[in-house]
């Protein structure tokens, strides 16, 4: 739908330039007061001026032109498209003028928009702070605006706050001004030209650390009182990314400085807010010495992620919400590729294909939807922040960099981002530039991966390369999964040589490659693979010599494969024995996750045997590396052993297991790698105490990484009545940005899951009411593992198509079918045992 046909968009009547924005936050009375000036420019004669507000009181307008003032009555509001009328009694003349505008509003507690946030310091003191979110449509809860992304303008702000109190915006400070009465008014420099969705402001009782200088660009952490000495490591990787981007792209930071704000409530990971970043805590502060890996993994990765969209999204920002996986694929993208420079021991690739996977298990789906499709209405955005759009989208540019070359590819994106700097995009202008630097068919490519849902299955057997789309099973009904793609397939021999790379269509293409040969060599390619006969053959027992990515694919397709019912139990099991002695725990991770649905699955004599088998499988591994980390050892060993230690402790019952783990439970001697693993075994085994000692450790943690630990450990125990205690505590206790990441939990319980979909679903209005509106699809993610009981499946089914949750629902369309795809796969999975 176009700018013109879309009711959603304002018309371009009247264009801004640049705001002027007056706050006066009331943080006790939770209410703002506020006056915006707007320059803009009249384009043809009008009487009528429509902009965006939503939850705001706004008085009349006035717009200056020359030396005349027209002033218009009241705004009329349109609720549905989120608009503000005003009607002059003359025309406003063609040419330049200034609107100017007063407004009050209330200080939130949906985390979206200008909204209040809490938190308690070590003296027991609680603090309140304002601050905001306004991605991806919420900039108009908090002043009168153009909030469309293709309205760039520049932003000054100017906020007047209690004297004690910090307060910081997207560009300097430039003055502080004493009005006499316990208050100032901070002003700030007006921003580059930008989208209203990066306006930002904060206030309440922060410190920061001394700004580090990064090649002229000032960085700092700022964070609520107290927690200053868990900011080294954000600072260190903030540097590099700042420093890996800038050489990257060869265009400097476009901001004036840098400040990285962790936020008690958060609904989001961070968001992208030009020189003033805002985080969640525990994405931004942590202990590194007490951490585990995949959390430091985490505040890095979400760190450069950030740093990236001040070129990619702020810089350059999409024309509309269409394109809003551009943005965040492409930050997704780069960010591991900064990191893999960042930290290479933590081999950040290997972890992409993971992400990859993830992606892979929704778009094997019939409910998949295309990485880009049509947006008309803010609500319909909503569903574009999934893991389609991040880590499929990031996987396809993973995927195309490797076929075009890493060089060629970033001259292409250089070239984009100058061409483009301060302005707007479609998905093709960047397809474009990369067509240009490689001379390769991009936009062909590319659009059959984006614009269509779904993957290929690519099928190497008597020497041919083949494709066909990849399903669990047949489709209930339509099907978003595509036909055809051209796949840049890259294969290789293990007898050595280059890797050869080749465009599959709908014709087979003749593999030239010796045999064995590794059909997506080096595991970059955004599909699954499936050998023949002879081909398998000459593979599986060379499986040691594959590349770590490939590996972990090879057992993810096998995986795939066992869901969809191309293969048996026994064979992925004997790929999985394939594995041998290899400290990589992302195969194993896959493996882990088979044999937890499998758990579920079965029962009896059957379940016993599956158990057996994990033993066989999963214990000499244990033995082999022992609980405690060993000298010389790589940086991913110790996930690989909370992997095991989970797995044979849940799954297994291994009793060993289980008294070691309450061992250091009691002892709290909780390694950073092995807590959430040794948590997770003490909860399984729900001893009286446990939770409390739970819930005491969760409210008196000593970081964000420790809280949030304990408190998803909370949703672990297998017992009815605990989930309901848990339950009452996520709708009056928690943070309502983790109290759905709770239920989330709850609601995949192997026992409580059942009773917790049923509580929070006979509680669905006031969950909607309570919690922030993007993380009610979180809480019933427990969904696909409701694999036993076909008729409680009907009724799970039922209740959600008939309480559908706006731009989310397909989210939970795609629970569902996962759901009967797992019906399906523990039924066969009976038989064969």
């Amino acid at each position: 739908m176009s700018l013109t046909t879309n009711p959603y968009r304002l018309a371009r009547t009247v264009v801004p330039s640049a705001y002027r924005i007056f706050l006066t936050p009331d943080l006790d009375a939770a209410t703002f007061a506020g006056r915006v000036e707007i320059d803009v420019r009249v384009a043809a004669a009008t009487s009528q001026l429509t902009l965006h507000a939503l939850d705001l009181v706004l008085g009349s307008a006035t717009v200056a032109v020359a030396a005349t003032t027209f002033r218009s009555g009241e705004p009329a509001y349109d609720a549905q498209f989120q608009t503000a009328t005003f009607t002059f009694d003359e025309e406003l003349p063609e040419g330049e003028a200034t609107v100017e505008i007063a407004f009050t509003g209330v200080l939130n507690d949906l985390l979206v928009g200008f909204y209040r946030s809490t938190f308690t310091d070590d003296d027991g003191h609680v603090h309140t702070i304002a601050t905001t979110q306004f991605e991806h449509s919420d900039a108009r809860r908090a002043f009168p605006c153009w909030d469309e992304p293709s309205y760039k303008a520049t932003f000054q702000v100017n906020l007047s706050v209690p004297s004690h109190l910090a307060a910081y915006s997207n560009s300097p400070e430039t003055s502080s001004t004493d009005l006499g009465n316990g208050w100032r008014t901070v002003t700030f420099s007006p921003t580059m030209i930008m989208s209203s969705y990066l306006v930002a402001f904060v206030v309440g009782p922060f410190e920061e650390t001394p700004a580090v200088d990064v090649d002229g660009v000032p960085l700092r952490i700022i964070y609520p009182l107290g927690k200053g000495h868990l900011t080294d490591m954000a600072l260190d990787a903030g540097a590099f990314a700042l420093r890996y981007f800038s050489q990257y792209f060869a265009i400097p930071y476009p901001g004036d400085k840098l400040d990285m704000v962790a936020i008690p409530d958060f609904g989001f990971g961070a968001m992208e807010n030009l020189g003033l970043v805002t985080y969640r805590e525990s994405a931004l502060l942590i202990n590194p010495a007490t951490a585990s890996l995949v959390e430091r993994q985490r505040v890095a990765e979400v760190i450069a992620h950030e740093i990236a969209h001040m070129w990619f999204g702020d810089l350059v920002t999409m024309e509309w919400w269409e394109g809003i996986w551009l943005n965040e694929a492409f930050a997704t993208f780069m960010a591991t590729l900064c990191i893999d420079a960042y930290k290479p021991e933590w081999r950040m690739w290997v972890d992409f294909g993971i992400d990859r996977d993830a992606a892979l298990q929704v778009d094997g789906l019939h409910s998949t939807r295309p990485i880009e499709y049509e947006v008309v209405s803010p609500e319909d955005t909503r569903g574009m922040f999934d893991v389609l759009t991040y880590q499929k989208g990031g996987s396809v540019l993973r995927m195309l960099e490797q076929y075009l070359g890493d060089t060629t590819f970033r001259d292409g994106i250089r070239q984009y981002l100058r061409q483009h700097a301060y302005a707007n995009t479609v998905t093709t202008d960047l397809w474009d530039a990369l067509e240009a630097a490689s001379g390769q068919p991009v936009r062909d490519m590319m659009n059959t991966w984006i614009l269509q849902g779904g993957h290929p299955l690519v099928t190497l057997r008597d020497g041919q390369l083949s494709q066909q789309p990849f399903s669990y099973g047949p489709a209930r009904g339509t099907s978003a999964i595509g036909s055809s793609w051209l796949v840049p397939v890259l294969t290789r021999s293990l007898n050595g040589g280059a890797i050869t790379r080749q465009l599959l269509g709908d014709a087979t293409l003749a593999v030239s490659d010796t045999p064995p040969v590794v059909v997506n060599a080096g595991g970059s390619g955004v599909y699954r693979t499936r050998y023949g006969h002879a081909e398998l053959e000459a593979l599986s027992s060379r499986i040691s010599e594959l590349e770590e990515l490939e590996r972990a694919t090879l057992v993810a397709d096998a995986w795939a494969g066992l869901l969809a019912g191309q293969i048996t139990w026994g064979a992925f099991l004997a790929t999985a024995r394939g594995l041998g002695d290899q400290d990589e725990p992302n195969p194993w991770g896959t493996v882990a996750s088979a044999v937890g649905l499998a758990h579920r699955a079965l029962e009896g004599a059957a379940r016993d045997t599956l158990v057996a088998q994990v033993r066989d499988l999963f214990s000499p591994q244990l033995e082999r590396l022992g609980w405690d980390a060993r000298a010389g050892e790589g940086e991913l060993t110790g996930q690989l052993r909370a992997t095991l230690i989970a797995t044979l402790g849940v799954v297994a019952d291994d009793e060993a297991v289980q008294r070691e783990a309450v061992r250091r439970f009691a002892a709290n001697e909780l390694d950073g790698d092995l807590a959430r693993s040794i948590l997770r075994v003490v909860a399984h085994q729900n001893r009286p105490g446990d939770y409390e000692t739970f819930l005491e450790r969760y409210r008196n943690a000593a970081t964000p990484q420790e809280e949030q630990r304990y408190l998803l450990s909370l949703g672990d125990f297998p017992d009815v009545a605990t989930a309901r205690a848990t339950i009452e505590r996520c709708f009056g206790e928690f943070r309502s940005q983790d109290a759905p990441l709770v239920l989330a939990v709850l609601s995949a319980n192997a026992v409580a899951g059942p009773t917790a979909w049923r509580e929070v679903t006979q509680r669905w209005d006031e969950a909607q009411a309570t919690f922030p509106p993007g993380l009610i699809v979180r809480m019933v993610m427990g969904i696909p593992t409701y694999i036993k009981d076909p008729a409680f499946a009907d009724t799970v089914e039922e209740f959600h198509r008939s309480h559908p949750v706006g731009g989310d629902q397909r989210t939970v369309q795609q629970y569902l079918e996962r759901m009967r795809v797992g019906l399906t796969f523990a039924a066969t999975l009976r038989d064969q045992f």
